[in-house]
C-alpha cells in the first residue's frame, strides 16, 4: 500500500533539494515497517510526525533567502540578456518601440481628454449646492415626429424667476441670472476695442470660486455702473496703472461712465461659465419692461441651496411658484399651442452643476456630448489593440533566431518558466521605453492636441501624477499582454530538435494572418470613415448655398441696436460708392452665423412660424440672391416699407399657388391683411447644412423686424487684402472713435461645422496612426512569411522562376488579407456613418461605391508598399545561401 502524498509535499516545500532523496528513502522504509507492524493507520500518523519532526525554521529561511538572492541573481542576467537583445535587433525593437509609443501617447491624450470632461466646473467650493434652471416646454413639431419625447428644454429663464425663488423659497441661499451676450464699444482715453460682457446679480460672487484679486465683494454692484473686469481685460485698456476705480465708457446702444471696482480671476478653460467683463444685470435696458414679464425667457439663472436641502421639496416649492404666478398664463398658451391635456405646457426644472458640460438635454455654451468621450476612448483602445498585435507578430518573425539560444539555455538547466520570465521581461522592458518616448510625444503634441479638440488641458501636477499612473499602467499591461503569447511560444523549443538541427526556419505561425486582418478590419474602417466625413466636409464647403459668399466682408455698425446703425449702413454706402474696390454695400439685421430672429403667428387658427431677416433694396444683388418670381424692393415705392420677399419653403408651407397675389399677416394685425407678397426668392441656404430649409422673409419694415445691424460690403475682383486696408481707412475716417470689427461670410459659413470639422481631423489623426502601427504588423508578417518560404523561393529560382513571379507570389496573399478585411469594414463603417456621422446633416453626401473603392485602393497601395520590402529582398536572395542549410 502507497504512502500519502501530501506529506512529502510539505518534506519538498521546507527541504533542501541536497537532502531530500536521502531523506524521502528513510521515511518511505519506516512506513513499510509500521505498515507491517501496526496498520495502515499507525504508519499514517507516523509518517506525517517524522516530517513533522524535521521541520527547523531556520532552514526555510535559508532556504527563502537563498532563492531570493538566485532570484535577484537570474533577474540581473534577465536584464542584461534583454538590453543586449534590443540592441541587436535595432530596426525591429525600433520599429516596436515607435508602435507601442504612438498607441501609448495617443491612449494617454484621450485620458487627458476625458479627465478634462470630467473636471469641468469642479474648481468651485460650492458647485454641489449650485443648480442651474431651465425650461422644458411642450413641442408640437417634436410631438408629431414622436409623441413619446413632446418637450424641448432650454436654459433661458423669466427675469421674474430668480427674484422669486431668493425672495420666496426658504431652499435658496444665492441666485444669479448670468446673461453673456452682452457686446459694446469700451473706450478708456485711446484705446478703443469692441468689449464683449455678462450681465450678472451681485450673488456670482457669494456663490461661484472665481478668485477676486482686486478689490471686494461688498463692495461690488452697489451701483449698476459698477464693472468687474479680468487681469488680462484690465492690462488691455489700463496696462501697468492700477484699474480699481478707473472710469471708462461703455456704447451698448446707451453709453455709460463705468467704474472699475474689482479685478476677478479669468475663468479656465474647464469652465462652463466664461466672460471677460461683469456688469450689473440693472444695466440691461430692456430688464424693467421683463421684470414681471413671464412670458419672456431670456435669463439663464442659477442658484446656490442651502445644505441639506431636499431636491423634491424644492422641486415642489418651484412648481407651486410657477403656477402662482404664471400659471393663468401658460394654462392660455395651451389653447394657442393646441397643447393636449395629457401634457404639460411648461415646467421649469433644474440641473446641478457638475452636470452641465455632459449634458445632451438643454444646450449649453461649451456644452459636450459624453458620446466624444467614448468615441475618443474607442479609438485609443483600437490603436492599443493594433499595437499589441503588431508587437505580436514582430516577436515571432524575429524567434526564428532565437531557437538556439532556447535550446543552449535549456541544455545547462533553465526551466520553461524562466524563460518566459526572460522573453517577458524584454517585452516589458520595450514598453517601458515606448513609454518613455509616449510621454515625450504627450508632452510635444498636447498644444496640436488642444487645437484639434477646442480644450485648454495643461499638464499639472495632478494630471501629471494621473497621467504617469496610466502610462505605467497602460505600457505594463501592454507589455505583458504583447510578450505574453511569443514568450509562451519561444519557450516550448525542444532543445533536442533545436541543437540536432531537425527544426527548420520555417514556422508555424499562421494565426497572425487573422490577427493582421483584424489588424487591417479596424484600419479600413477608420480610411473609409476618414473618406467619407472628407467627402461630407467638401460637399458642404463647396455646395452652391443659393447666394454669392465670395469677397463680401461682414462689417459691425458698432451702434447698439437703435436708428444709428441704419445710418451707418447708409453713409457707408455713400462714401464707398465711388471707390472702385468695392462693387456694392447693403445691410442687414444679421449676416450668416451671426444670428437670427423668428417670428411665430397664427394664419386662420392654424400656428406658423418663419424667420425673418431686415434688410434694405442692395441685400439681394450683393448676395445674388435669384428671385424666381416678383422683384426686388424699391425704396421709391413707399409700400414696399413693410413688403415681404419670401423664400419657397414659405410659400409651400403656406399652400399658397399665386404668392404674388397674397399676404401674410405675421404681426397679426386686426385691422389690415398684412404684408403683400413682392418676391419670391428661390431657396436658400441662411442656415447651415444641418437642417432643412425653412419658411423665410426679407423685410424692410425697421418698425417690426429692427434695424441693420451689420453691414456688408462687396469687393471687386482683385487684391482682397489691398481692398480690406482702404475699407478700414475708409471706415476710421467716418468713425475714428469706433473699432474695426469685420469677418468675412464665407469663415463664418465654414465656423459653423467647426466641431465637424474638428472631428473629421481628429479621426483622420487616429486613421494615421492605425494606419502606420498597421503596418508595421503587416512588415512582420511579410517577414514570417517570406522566412516560410526561403526554401521554396530558393528551389523556384533554381527551376527558373523570374523576379517578376515571385514577387507577385509572396504578394499576393496579402492582396486577399486586405480585400477581406475591406469586405468586412465596408458594412460596418456604412452602418456607423449612416447613422451617427451623417444623420447630423440634412443635406450630405450619398455614400457610394466611389468612396469604397478610393479606400480599398489606398488600403491595398498601403499594404502592398509595406510589404514589399521582405518581397523583394526574399526574391533577391542567391538559392545557393537558401537551400545549404535545408
Amino acid at each position: 500500500m502507497q504512502p500519502p502524498s501530501t506529506p512529502f509535499k510539505l518534506l519538498s516545500w521546507f527541504c533542501p533539494d541536497a537532502l531530500y532523496e536521502c531523506i524521502e528513502g528513510d521515511l518511505f522504509e519506516q512506513f513499510e515497517k509500521d505498515l507491517n507492524a501496526k496498520g495502515y493507520g499507525y504508519a499514517k500518523v507516523r509518517l506525517y510526525w517524522n516530517v513533522i519532526r524535521f521541520f527547523h525554521p531556520e532552514i526555510l529561511l535559508r532556504n527563502r533567502f537563498s532563492l531570493q538572492l538566485i532570484n535577484a541573481i537570474m533577474f540581473s542576467n534577465y536584464f542584461k540578456v534583454a538590453i543586449r537583445n534590443v540592441q541587436k535587433r535595432k530596426l525591429y525593437s525600433f520599429i516596436n518601440a515607435f508602435g507601442l509609443s504612438v498607441a501609448i501617447a495617443f491612449c494617454s491624450l484621450i485620458y487627458l481628454f476625458i479627465q478634462d470632461e470630467k473636471a469641468f466646473d469642479q474648481f468651485h467650493e460650492n458647485k454641489n449646492l449650485i443648480y442651474r434652471m431651465h425650461t422644458t416646454n411642450f413641442d408640437k413639431e417634436s410631438f408629431e415626429k414622436d409623441n413619446s419625447k413632446p418637450y424641448i428644454s432650454h436654459a433661458y429663464m423669466p427675469a421674474a424667476l430668480g427674484e422669486r425663488m431668493l425672495d420666496e423659497l426658504a431652499e435658496v441661499e444665492h441666485m444669479t441670472r448670468y446673461n453673456n451676450w452682452g457686446e459694446g464699444v469700451m473706450t478708456y482715453k485711446d484705446k478703443v476695442f469692441k468689449q464683449k460682457y455678462a450681465f450678472v446679480d451681485s450673488g456670482f460672487f457669494h456663490m461661484f470660486s472665481f478668485k477676486i484679486l482686486a478689490g471686494g465683494v461688498k463692495n461690488i454692484f452697489k451701483n449698476k455702473t459698477d464693472a468687474v473686469l479680468t487681469k488680462a481685460t484690465a492690462a488691455k485698456y489700463f496696462g501697468e496703472e492700477d484699474p480699481i476705480g478707473k472710469v471708462f465708457t461703455l456704447d451698448a446702444g446707451e453709453v455709460h461712465s463705468m467704474t472699475v471696482v474689482a479685478i476677478i480671476d479669468a475663468p479656465p478653460a474647464n469652465s462652463s461659465i466664461n466672460f471677460e467683463m461683469l456688469v450689473p444685470l440693472d444695466l440691461q435696458k430692456w430688464l424693467s419692461r421683463n421684470r414681471e414679464n413671464w412670458g419672456s425667457f431670456s435669463y439663464p439663472t442659477f442658484v446656490q441651496l442651502r445644505p441639506n436641502t431636499s431636491i423634491g421639496l424644492f422641486k415642489t416649492h418651484i412648481d407651486s411658484l410657477m403656477q402662482k404666478y404664471a400659471g393663468e398664463k401658460y394654462e392660455n398658451w395651451r389653447e394657442r399651442g393646441e397643447v393636449p391635456a395629457a401634457f404639460k405646457v411648461t415646467e421649469f426644472n433644474f440641473l446641478s452643476l457638475n452636470d452641465i458640460h455632459l449634458s445632451t438635454e438643454v444646450s449649453w455654451e461649451k456644452g459636450s456630448d459624453p458620446k466624444y468621450s467614448w468615441i475618443l476612448a474607442g479609438l485609443a483602445f483600437l490603436i492599443l489593440i493594433i499595437a499589441c498585435i503588431n508587437y505580436i507578430s514582430l516577436a515571432l518573425t524575429t524567434s526564428a533566431a532565437r531557437r538556439i539560444e532556447v535550446g543552449i539555455r535549456k541544455v545547462v538547466g533553465a526551466q520553461k518558466s524562466q524563460l518566459i520570465y526572460q522573453f517577458g521581461l524584454e517585452s516589458i522592458l520595450l514598453a517601458l521605453i515606448s513609454m518613455i518616448i509616449g510621454v515625450a510625444m504627450v508632452v510635444i503634441f498636447l498644444p496640436s492636441f488642444n487645437t484639434f479638440t477646442n480644450k485648454g488641458i495643461e499638464l499639472t501636477s495632478t494630471f501629471i501624477l494621473q497621467g504617469l499612473v496610466v502610462v505605467i499602467l497602460i505600457s505594463l499591461l501592454v507589455g505583458l499582454i504583447a510578450g505574453s503569447y511569443p514568450s509562451i511560444y519561444l519557450s516550448r523549443f525542444l532543445p533536442a530538435s533545436v541543437l540536432k538541427g531537425n527544426l527548420t526556419s520555417r514556422m508555424k505561425a499562421g494565426f497572425t494572418k487573422p490577427l493582421v486582418v483584424v489588424q487591417f478590419f479596424l484600419s479600413a474602417s477608420m480610411i473609409i470613415c476618414s473618406v467619407i466625413m472628407y467627402k461630407q466636409m467638401n460637399f458642404i464647403t463647396t455646395k452652391n448655398l443659393g447666394y454669392d459668399k465670395e469677397h463680401v466682408i461682414v462689417l459691425e455698425t458698432n451702434t447698439g441696436y437703435n436708428p444709428q446703425s441704419d445710418k451707418v449702413v447708409e453713409q457707408l454706402r455713400n462714401r464707398l460708392s465711388a471707390e472702385p474696390f468695392v462693387t456694392n454695400v447693403s445691410g442687414t439685421s444679421s449676416s450668416f452665423n451671426q444670428g437670427w430672429s423668428r417670428n411665430g403667428f397664427r394664419i386662420n387658427g392654424e400656428s406658423k412660424s418663419a424667420y425673418v431677416y431686415r434688410v434694405d433694396p442692395h441685400y439681394v444683388p450683393l448676395l445674388n440672391i435669384e428671385l424666381i418670381a416678383g422683384r426686388n424692393f424699391d425704396e421709391s415705392i413707399a409700400s414696399d416699407s413693410s413688403a415681404l420677399i419670401v423664400n419657397e419653403a414659405l410659400v409651400k408651407d403656406m399652400g399658397w399657388t399665386d404668392p404674388l397675389n397674397e399676404y401674410l399677416n405675421w404681426t397679426e394685425d386686426s385691422v389690415g391683411l398684412g404684408s403683400k407678397i413682392i418676391g419670391v426668392a428661390k431657396n436658400y441656404h441662411f442656415l447651415s447644412l444641418e437642417k432643412e430649409i425653412e419658411p423665410m422673409f426679407l423685410s424692410m419694415d425697421k418698425e417690426n423686424v429692427g434695424y441693420m445691424s451689420v453691414a456688408l460690403v462687396k469687393f471687386a475682383e482683385g487684391d482682397l487684402s489691398n481692398s480690406l486696408d482702404k475699407l478700414k481707412s475708409v471706415w476710421f475716417e467716418l468713425y475714428p472713435d469706433k473699432p474695426f470689427n469685420y469677418s468675412f461670410i464665407d469663415d463664418d459659413v465654414a465656423k459653423q461645422y467647426a466641431s465637424y470639422d474638428r472631428w473629421m481631423k481628429i479621426m483622420g489623426l487616429s486613421t494615421l496612426f492605425a494606419i502606420i502601427i498597421a503596418c508595421l504588423g503587416l512588415f512582420g508578417l511579410a517577414g514570417i512569411n517570406a522566412l516560410n518560404r526561403t526554401k521554396e523561393i530558393g528551389i523556384r529560382k533554381v527551376m527558373g522562376a523570374e523576379l517578376s513571379s515571385i514577387f507577385v507570389l509572396l504578394n499576393r496573399q496579402y492582396v486577399l488579407l486586405a480585400l477581406v478585411a475591406f469586405a468586412l469594414a465596408v458594412p460596418v463603417s456604412w452602418y456607423a456613418m449612416n447613422n451617427y456621422w451623417l444623420s447630423g446633416f440634412e443635406y450630405k453626401v450619398q455614400i457610394g461605391w466611389e468612396i469604397f473603392a478610393i479606400s480599398i485602393a489606398t488600403g491595398l497601395i498601403i499594404a502592398f508598399v509595406t510589404v514589399s520590402y521582405h518581397a523583394i529582398k526574399a526574391a533577391l536572395i542567391n538559392p545557393a545561401e537558401t537551400l545549404k542549410y535545408e
